[in-house]
């Protein structure tokens, strides 16, 4: 069967389906050296899944589901291109996979709902970004997070030039003093008046370039956009610009000289702040909201409210984790299912109730039971 490799999370994967699903997540090496050993190790993680369907789930769906995985492990290709970490989710007929720029802890779950903690945390926008890499007759686009970043691959046709954006008559302003301009009207001359027509047509480039950045990319992602270019290029592009996901601070040097470990310094340095504030904000959200009984990080209450959409916010500890599972119908918790974690339960739930999901590691903000929530509307009066 054929998988899916997703860039986007939630995927409608997790939203209908019968169990068993399987979710296994891995470390990955980016390094070709070491392809095989990645391969060893989703292997090792395979067979506790074969374990768990045999024990759990034992008859022909769950062989189905093994198949499937095990058709993705003899699939060469795909090893040998690796991020830093690995999610798959699998279900009978449907298989999805997430190539994460982030590292995430040897995890396999077999159960009635997939479990997507490390998913929501790796996708959650506070700390992700994209580079404009800008130069002067061409651009790149990166995109990543304090852990990774990549270079996003553009469409063959979409790969404009300055030539390919102010026409052939570039390369004879160059060499005659002709240009096109921005009237589109062929103008002749020379020396100072060459430069000027360089200087049109550049301009006439850049606004090219963060049109389609802006209508192509920052549109659909909503990420911050941070600008890597010579100094002299900033004031000009930043003028030009209608983007309002540019930022204004940007990388001020030559992009071909910058490693992907510096555009990943320079970007968490100029997100780190905004990020460690937008955490300090929700703190005290939650904080304000339960001086007005309009949060809680009680289990059970939090559950309730899940049940009947009334949570707006819900903070989940992504190394914490707590056995059990939810009734998603009545709100009730079950500690019996041992091999489950009732955090990631409440995650789908609200998930599924339109609520803003947030997954944070240990110490980014206080959660003794695992979990806060922030509610829509008080609770009504229970008989």
């Amino acid at each position: 069967m054929a998988y899916i490799v997703a860039e986007r999370f939630p995927h409608p994967i997790i939203e209908n389906g019968e169990p068993p699903f399987v979710s296994i997540y891995m470390p990955t090496s980016r390094l070709t050296t070491e392809t095989k050993d990645n391969e060893i190790r989703f292997k090792n993680l395979l067979k506790k899944a074969e374990d768990l369907l045999a024990k759990n789930y034992p008859g022909k769906a769950g062989e189905e589901i093994l198949s499937d995985l095990k058709t993705l492990l003899e699939d060469k290709p795909f090893w040998s291109y690796q991020l830093d970490g690995l999610g798959v989710l699998a279900k009978r007929d449907e298989m999805v996979v997430y190539k994460l720029q982030r590292d995430v802890k040897e995890y396999v779950e077999v159960s009635k709902n997939f479990y997507v903690k490390p998913l929501l945390n790796a996708y959650q926008t506070d700390d992700s970004y994209q580079i404009l890499a800008l130069y002067k007759t061409n651009f790149t686009l990166f995109e990543g997070n304090r852990y990774g970043i990549r270079e996003v691959e553009l469409p063959k046709e979409e790969q404009k030039s300055l030539k390919d954006v102010v026409g052939s008559f570039y390369e004879e302003n160059r060499t005659h003093g002709v240009s096109l301009g921005t009237s589109g009207k062929t103008m002749f001359g020379g020396g100072g008046d060459n430069r000027d027509e360089e200087a049109v047509d550049q301009e006439k480039y850049f606004r090219w370039v963060d049109r389609y950045i802006h209508e192509n990319h920052s549109k659909r992602t909503d990420l911050p956009l941070i600008l890597a270019a010579l100094p002299e290029y900033h004031a000009e592009f930043q003028k030009l610009s209608h983007n309002q996901y540019l930022l204004k601070d940007g990388i001020k040097k030559d992009p071909q000289t910058v490693t992907p470990e510096e555009f990943i310094s320079f970007a968490w340095n100029l997100l780190s702040q905004k990020y460690t504030e937008n955490i300090r904000k929700l703190h005290e959200k939650y904080e304000f909201n339960k001086s007005r009984e309009l949060a809680s990080e009680d289990l059970s209450e939090i559950a309730r409210a899940a049940a009947t959409a009334r949570v707006d916010t819900l903070i989940v500890n992504l190394d914490a984790t707590v056995p059990g599972s939810i009734n998603k119908d009545l709100g009730h918790l079950s500690h019996e299912d041992t091999g489950t974690d009732l955090l990631n339960d409440l995650a789908l739930l609200a998930l599924e109730q339109k609520a803003k999901v947030i997954v944070v590691s240990n110490g980014e903000i206080p959660l003794e039971t695992g979990v806060k929530s922030i509610f829509r509307y008080p609770e009504p009066n229970r008989a």
